[in-house]
């Protein structure tokens, strides 16, 4: 067991080693809170950790890698997230996503921004069968370290032998500090 924690510190550590940037993310609303930690690899890969807490729905934690590329004032991202799902009113489970990320600098600091995932059951796990994440924000850049925005995150869950259910679902409003 000291040997598994061992190698994933040693993991971990080469990752933040080799990070030329890092993005903290916290989101909130009244029935939700969510924070993300974001290492850029290189200039076309990044990393991230991500946890949300909802209210009604639950908690999940995702691990993500995406292969990132920029085009003017696009910014593209694509990859796979792997998520831990522990559901309030259903089963939990995890899933890996494959989805991305895009932005668009619409100039005079303002920024939107979308993400969405979509797993099949193919790639669901426990009794998970699948799942889609949603996501979209406006950007409003203080400074080139400090961003605020407003977004619409929604996460739902399929399962095989009980409801569907949402993870969260609603507006929140958040903070970007860069470093």
């Amino acid at each position: 067991m000291k040997s598994k924690a061992l190698s994933i510190a040693l993991a971990l550590g080469c990752f933040s080693y080799n990070a030329q940037a890092t993005d903290f993310t916290f989101g909130l609303n009244d029935d939700m809170l969510s924070t993300e930690l974001q290492f850029d690899i290189n200039k076309d890969v990044n990393a991230s950790i991500e946890y949300i807490y909802a209210d009604t729905g639950g908690q999940m934690l995702s691990g993500a890698m995406h292969i990132a590329h920029d085009a003017g004032i696009h910014h593209f991202e694509l990859g796979a997230k792997f998520s831990q799902v522990w559901a309030k009113r259903s089963a939990n489970g995890n899933f890996v996503g494959i989805g991305g990320r895009y932005a668009m600098q619409l100039g005079s600091n303002i920024s939107i921004h979308g993400e969405g995932y979509y797993s099949p059951s193919v790639l669901s796990f426990g009794d998970i069968d699948g799942s889609w994440q949603l996501d979209g924000k406006v950007q409003y850049a203080l400074n080139p370290a400090l961003a605020l925005f407003v977004g619409y995150r929604n996460v739902r869950l399929q399962y095989d032998h009980s409801a569907n259910s949402t993870l969260d679902s609603g507006f929140y409003l958040g903070a970007k500090a860069s470093f």
